[in-house]
C-alpha cells in the first residue's frame, strides 16, 4: 500500500481522529472486505470438508432457476 498523506485531529490535547484521502479510505475498506471474504471462504470449506460439491446446473435446478442463455459466437 502506498504511503498516505493524512492529518491527525486532536481533542483536549489527545490525538482522536485521522483524516485520509477518500481513495485511500476506499482502498482500506476493500482490503478489509477481501480479508472477510477469505475468512468466509475458509470457514465454508471447513464446514463442507469431505462433502461432495454440486455443479452450477444442479444448483440452479435445486433453486428452480434456469441457466442464462449463452450468446451465439460469431
Amino acid at each position: 500500500m502506498p504511503k498516505t498523506k493524512y492529518d491527525v485531529l486532536t481533542r483536549n490535547g489527545k490525538e482522536q481522529f485521522v483524516v485520509i484521502p477518500m481513495t485511500d479510505y476506499e482502498a482500506l475498506l476493500e482490503r478489509l472486505e477481501d480479508g472477510q471474504d477469505l475468512r468466509d471462504l475458509q470457514k465454508a470449506k471447513q464446514l463442507n470438508a469431505g462433502n461432495p460439491g454440486i455443479s452450477h446446473e444442479q444448483m440452479l435446478n435445486e433453486l428452480g432457476l434456469k441457466a442464462p442463455r449463452r450468446k451465439a459466437r460469431s
